[in-house]
């Protein structure tokens, strides 16, 4: 008798999910890995600006990153051999008052398609690595191109701010002991640009100096008969000089400094024989940064942006791009 063969059952199989799940992560989940570990500039939404620069020494308008442009400032502008938290101190501002000049889209009277020139009188030096390479030697310019460069890499995009927006970030040489308010020397009070005393620049070699003029020649470049009475009536808190009497005619301390090339306008006068002897103290206008301070500052374990908030007073640090 056959025997009869049961027929087994076969179950119902439901469709599985996991390569839905699958393809669901290739899709989703692998993008938005490599957009939180991607670091490429081009997802950044803020593009490093360009510069219209006037070069002085070759008669043309270049056009570079700010990045670029700030390298070539810090070059020209403050010692290479200065500390690294100095240069790095330097960049912030090179690049805030660049920044500001970009912003306001303000151009230099001579050429005014350039929002900067290379020269220090319409505003911050500059140098191409050309000219740096070839003053400071082929191989030791290599080492200080790539510290300078260290600096501003380190600091790229950083602006000092003030009520969110980029300051003035004016600065000079040496203070001579303390720098000024801006309203000072210009017309306007910034509230970031206050006096603040500076015992850290005392060891730049031009803290103090001395400059000598004969009186006939003095009294021909300010125009009177006679400078006998050559004496300062009202100086600043800082100590420098607000108002000069010379002859029959009143300067301000700016304007003698300006019409004699002195290095400052903290100084006195004494009449030595047929000369007028100037004491002189720091080097600039005063105001903002001392960049010999920032030096100082930084050889006492001072960082770049505590050496940016001690001179300029209530300011952020912000990253601009």
């Amino acid at each position: 008798m056959p025997t009869k063969r049961r027929r087994r059952k076969r179950r119902s199989q439901k469709p599985s999910c996991l390569p839905l799940l699958l393809l669901l992560l290739a899709v989703v989940g692998v993008p938005a890995l490599l957009v939180r570990s991607c670091t490429v500039s081009f997802f950044s939404t803020r593009e490093i600006p360009m510069v219209a620069l006037w070069d002085v020494k070759k008669s043309r308008l270049i056009s570079l990153t700010l990045e670029e442009y700030v390298q070539g400032v810090v070059a020209a502008e403050m010692p290479a051999s200065f500390h690294l938290e100095a240069l790095k101190a330097q960049a912030v501002a090179a690049r805030t008052y660049a920044y500001r000049r970009i912003l306001s889209g303000e151009g230099i009277p001579e050429h005014p398609e350039a929002h900067l020139s290379s020269d220090y009188r319409s505003g911050q030096a500059w140098v191409s690595w050309d000219e740096f390479l070839q003053s400071h030697g082929a191989a030791a310019g290599r080492v200080l191109q790539r510290k300078i460069r260290k600096a501003v890499k380190q600091t790229e995009g950083l602006i000092a701010v003030y009520g969110g927006e980029p300051i003035l970030a004016v600065y000079h040489s040496t203070s001579g002991g303390r720098t000024e308010n801006s309203e000072h020397y210009w017309n306007e009070a910034l509230p970031y640009l206050r006096s603040v005393e500076d015992p850290f620049s005392i060891n730049s070699p031009v803290h103090y100096s001395t400059a000598t003029i004969s009186l006939g020649k003095l009294a021909e470049v300010l125009g009177v008969d006679r400078v006998n009475n050559f004496k300062v009536i009202e100086r600043y808190p800082s100590g420098r000089a607000k108002t000069v009497e010379a002859g029959d005619r009143w300067f301000s301390g700016r304007e003698i400094r300006e019409r004699l090339n002195l290095r400052s306008t903290w100084f006195t006068a004494e009449i030595m024989g047929e000369e007028m002897v100037f004491s002189v103290w720091g080097y600039g206008h005063g105001v903002g940064m001392s960049q010999y301070g920032a030096q100082g500052m930084a050889e006492q374990g001072y960082s770049y942006d505590q050496i940016l908030q001690y001179y300029y007073q209530g300011i952020e640090l912000q990253r601009a791009y």
